[in-house]
């Protein structure tokens, strides 16, 4: 059986090669793809969590946390958004709200002038 993967679900994806300034190893990641991408190809579009929250959040920054079902405050990174092949994607944690994903489209028009 296929598993479901939906636009607002946070996963735990493997990430791992990483590189010295990409996002690596395994964490959280919104899938912020359409439901055709994530039906009709064997990719998805994730934009990945960090734990690691500053003091002051950047525009580009959505912070996010246990209601969303991670274990602690953390940050949603748009300006890192990539495809990955599902198989990295490991398990399902939890999701994002409404409004949450309508935040993370607005960062996503500025920092990308749509």
């Amino acid at each position: 059986m296929a598993r479901v993967i939906k636009r607002g679900e946070i996963w735990i994806v493997n990430l791992e090669p990483g590189s010295y300034r990409k996002i690596h190893k395994k964490r959280p990641a919104l899938v912020i793809s359409s439901q055709i991408v994530n039906e009709e190809t064997a990719h998805t579009i994730i934009i990945p969590v960090s734990s690691q929250t500053p003091h002051v959040l950047g525009v580009e920054m959505i912070s996010i946390g246990k209601k969303e079902g991670l274990t602690k405050s953390s940050v949603l990174l748009p300006l890192f958004i990539r495809s990955i092949d599902q198989e990295l994607l490991v398990k399902k944690i939890g999701a994002v709200s409404e409004e949450v994903l309508a935040h993370v489209e607005e960062v996503l028009k500025v920092l990308l002038s749509l």
